[in-house]
């Protein structure tokens, strides 16, 4: 007896600390703790990250072009075979045989030539230069505010992919709860037959409710799962961690805010999609610019030391060695006179397409305006059909359990029941796909009328 108490202690033990490793593991969020969760892990929003720092990158890269470069060089060269020079013979006078040859066969250098050199530019002057500087602040600050933009993205898809999980949820939860309704009253109905109170109709009918009742089942839990790992990847979550959700629906259909989302007022200048839009013309406008400046001169300086050593044998490194020394300085001056029209056309050509962003600025904003009102007028239409729904659903569901309760009475048939029941299913199904479309519709006007 003390064995087999032992062995039940250790099996209860051993079950606990399954139960607290696994509550261990298992992650809980709330909406805003997912969505902070997926800020710094989603998959998008982690290169968003990282195409900031390449802007970042890529200003310091054309900051460093205007600062002072140095460069070094060495050159080795070993004449093996010396050149072979030809120069008239200026000692023929001294010849008086008469057979002087008119040219002399020299070699000049020597066989191992070693040079250093050393030199150091400064850019002094460059429209250019300056213009692309700015051109690449320009598009650090573009694309910063497209990441504000990539996160609200993703704070949105989080937000219907957190609310599209609790929905399939709650229509399994319903749907679990007629089944165990279905099952005992299937169970009744074979008794009540066996007792020869019913006839085999009524038995086949309500086991066909039920066995069409399962495969909903087994299609919502599809859903659920497909749902629940949907979520995880928009978060950024590893698909073999686990998750618990602690907002339900309650939470968000009393979130709604709907008299703010109808009277907010709308200001395209605070909307991040017109701001973006915004940096983007910006940046257009810096090409034209930087067009403009290749019309102008560049300056140039730069000072340089070098050193070279001549030897006929390989001794370099010999301290009495010879070694000549040269400096030098100077100015580059460089005036763009004539290219043929080429300057002229890549300006006129970045003015055109600062043209058509204009005009794309100006549809944004009638179609923003526009976009507005039709989300408003789709917001409050899905809103008035969510709450007519509800009330349907609830109806539904006390029509259905008192044809139920007639039916065990014997009151109603199973017709009647039926009916009832495939009424209640078809409400049920209607109540779900308003709330989607109801939270959807918010997150669609709460985007538009965000201010950044």
């Amino acid at each position: 007896m003390k064995t087999n108490l032992l062995v039940v202690v250790v099996f209860i033990f051993s079950l606990t600390c399954r139960h607290d490793a696994f509550a261990q593991n298992t992650m809980a969020f709330s909406l805003k703790q997912a969505q902070d969760y997926a800020f710094q892990n989603n998959f998008d929003l982690r290169n968003s990250a990282n195409d900031v720092l390449i802007a970042e990158k890529e200003v310091k890269k054309n900051t460093a072009i205007g600062l002072p470069q140095i460069s070094a060089g060495i050159d080795y060269m070993d004449n093996f075979m010396l050149p072979t020079s030809l120069i008239p013979n200026f000692l023929s006078f001294l010849d008086t045989t008469g057979n002087a040859p008119k040219y002399l066969e020299v070699k000049f250098g020597t066989q191992y030539n070693l040079s250093v050199d050393l030199q150091a530019t400064q850019l002094v002057y460059s429209g250019q230069y300056l213009v692309g500087l700015q051109t690449a602040k320009a598009y650090l600050a573009s694309v910063k505010q497209k990441m504000v933009r990539d996160q609200m993205d993703v704070k949105d898809l989080v937000t219907q992919a957190y609310i599209s999980y609790l929905v399939v949820q709650e229509a399994a939860k319903i749907l679990d709860s007629t089944y165990t309704v279905m099952t005992k009253l299937v169970d009744e109905t074979r008794i009540a037959y066996k007792t020869g109170l019913i006839e085999d109709i009524e038995v086949d009918q309500l086991e066909l409710n039920k066995s069409n009742l399962e495969a909903s089942m087994t299609s919502i839990n599809s859903q659920t799962k497909i749902a629940y790992s949907y979520l995880k990847f928009v978060m950024g979550i590893p698909q073999g961690q686990e998750i618990t959700l602690t907002d339900d629906i309650d939470f968000f259909l009393n979130s709604l805010h709907r008299d703010y989302l109808i009277k907010q007022g709308f200001d395209i200048n605070y909307n991040i999609d017109y701001s973006v839009l915004k940096k983007q013309e910006y940046l257009v406008s810096m090409q034209v610019k930087l067009a403009k400046s290749a019309y102008q001169p560049s300056l140039l300086a730069f000072i340089g030391v070098n050193t070279s050593g001549y030897r006929d044998t390989w001794d370099f490194f010999n301290e009495k060695g010879l070694w000549y020394t040269s400096s030098n300085w100077g100015l580059s001056l460089a005036i763009p006179i004539w290219s043929s029209g080429q300057r002229k056309y890549q300006v006129d050509q970045a003015k055109l397409q600062y043209e058509k962003i204009k005009v794309v600025e100006e549809k944004t904003k009638v179609g923003m305006n526009l976009q507005v009102e039709t989300l408003r007028n789709d917001f409050e239409n899905s809103y008035n059909v969510f709450m007519n729904n509800k009330k349907s659903v609830e109806t539904a569901r006390k029509i259905y359990d008192k044809t139920i309760v007639k039916y065990r009475l014997g009151v109603a048939t199973s017709t009647d029941l039926n009916q009832r029941y495939n009424q209640f299913l078809q409400n049920e199904s209607n109540y779900i796909q308003s709330i989607l479309v109801l939270i959807s519709n918010q997150i669609k006007l709460s985007k538009m009328l965000e201010r950044v």
